[in-house]
């Protein structure tokens, strides 16, 4: 079975041998390192694990837990301080402790490449350990951390979206969507993943359909195409005559290189 695993910082998808229920404590093994993770929803697509759930936490390791914990909020809290006295523009979002204490793994978002070699130092010197820091995509933190998206509903990149789409701005084009950044962006700010749903759809009935700006000879003369929706298979056009007027999709023909509304007879 296929679980998320989230960390702090970043989720995973991990193999486990038995069921996990939301929220349990879980000590995973990723590429020979041991971390304490929380379980979170069970996959149901096929996916390359990132590796092993282990066991629950124990009883007997709970306290080791919640020292590791408390470790991981100091790593945090100086790390920021490290980052504001520095001032690098990156924003530290989550350490995860190795369960034997050997390496801390920061992760951190920015929009550019930062030189933090001090930083490095500073950790190092202060935790004396292994320090590993990791950049994390925009995309990704907007995963881990959750939330409702333009529909209402909980983020599929949170819930069941195991690897995200890369979606261009001319898919939103190709759907004849408003390119408003509000409405075509995510909690991320980067386009909506689920832009990418339809896109086969699109693909296949927009070869149906009369692209934008084009014309179609009328009985009022060359219409241009002002808008096209290809859910109710309707064309909206603007007339020479300055009017607007819907035209059904059933009603419009490619003859060669030219578009034609049918009269009724040739319906």
């Amino acid at each position: 079975m296929l679980y998320f695993v989230k960390f702090h910082g970043v989720k995973y998808p991990m193999e486990s041998e038995f069921t996990l229920k939301s929220g349990e404590y879980i000590l995973c093994e990723i590429k020979n390192e041991r971390f304490a993770g929380k379980a979170s929803d069970e996959i149901h697509c096929k996916l390359q694990p990132e590796g092993k759930v282990l066991h629950l936490i124990y009883d007997s390791e709970k306290d080791k837990l919640k020292e590791i914990q408390k470790d991981e909020e100091k790593a945090l809290d100086f790390c920021k301080k490290r980052i504001k006295h520095y001032k690098l523009t990156m924003k530290v979002v989550g350490v995860d402790k190795e369960w034997n204490g050997k390496r801390l793994k920061f992760y951190f978002l920015a929009d550019k490449r930062i030189d933090f070699r001090t930083l490095v130092k500073d950790l190092k010197k202060e935790f004396n350990c292994i320090i590993e820091l990791r950049h994390m995509g925009v995309r990704d933190y907007a995963g881990f951390m959750g939330g409702l998206g333009l529909c209402g509903s909980p983020l599929c990149c949170n819930t069941f979206l195991a690897e995200k789409p890369r979606v261009k701005l001319e898919t939103a084009r190709n759907q004849d969507i408003y390119i408003s950044p509000s409405k075509i962006s995510g909690l991320c700010g980067r386009l909506l993943c689920c832009l990418q749903y339809e896109q086969n759809f699109y693909d296949k009935t927009g070869q149906e359909f009369p692209e934008r700006d084009n014309l179609i000879k009328t009985e009022k003369g060359n219409s241009q195409v002002l808008h096209r929706n290809m859910l109710t298979g309707i064309v909206t056009v603007s007339n020479p005559d300055e009017t607007q007027e819907e035209i059904p999709i059933e009603e419009i023909k490619k003859k060669g290189d030219t578009w034609i509304r049918l009269k009724k007879k040739e319906k």
